[in-house]
C-alpha cells in the first residue's frame, strides 16, 4: 500500500531568514509532502504571497512565519497580507518563534495570525497545526 503523505497537496510559504532553519524546515516539509516556497524575510514573503495567483502561480495553502526577520518582521508582513484586499487574505499563517511568552502569543494573534509553531519545529506539530487549521 502507498503512503499518504501527511502534507500531501498543499503549497506552503516559508518566511525564514536562518538558512540553516529554513533547510531544516524545508526538508522536512518535503518529506511529507509540500511544496514549499522560501521566503528570506517579511518582504519577500509578502512578495511572494502577492505574486500568487497569476499564470501557473499556485495560492498558499497557508503561511509559515518568522516572526523575527530582518527588513520586514512576520508580524508586520502579517498585518500587511491580511489589510490586503486579495480573496486570500485569510490564508492561515503560524508564527514561528522560539519566544513562547503570552505577550508574543499576543502579539501574533493580534497581527492576524492563525496559530503558533514552536521551535524548534518538528514534523508533528506542524502537521497537527495545519490539519486542524486546512481541514485535511
Amino acid at each position: 500500500a502507498e503512503t499518504v503523505l501527511p502534507l500531501a497537496g498543499l503549497h506552503l510559504l516559508l518566511a525564514e531568514d536562518n538558512a540553516l532553519n529554513a533547510e531544516v524546515a524545508c526538508y522536512l516539509l518535503e518529506n511529507a509532502g509540500a511544496a514549499v516556497t522560501v521566503a528570506e524575510n517579511g518582504q519577500a514573503a509578502l512578495d511572494a504571497f502577492l505574486a500568487t495567483g497569476k499564470g501557473e502561480t499556485p495560492l498558499f495553502d497557508a503561511i509559515l512565519m518568522d516572526v523575527v526577520m530582518p527588513v520586514m518582521d512576520g508580524l508586520e508582513a502579517t498585518r500587511t497580507i491580511r489589510g490586503s484586499s486579495r480573496e486570500d487574505s485569510h490564508v492561515p499563517i503560524f508564527a514561528m518563534t522560539a519566544n513562547t511568552f503570552a505577550a508574543d502569543r499576543k502579539k501574533c494573534y493580534d497581527a492576524g495570525m492563525s496559530g503558533y509553531i514552536p521551535k524548534p519545529i518538528d514534523l508533528e506539530t506542524i502537521t497537527h497545526v495545519l490539519e486542524e487549521e486546512t481541514g485535511e
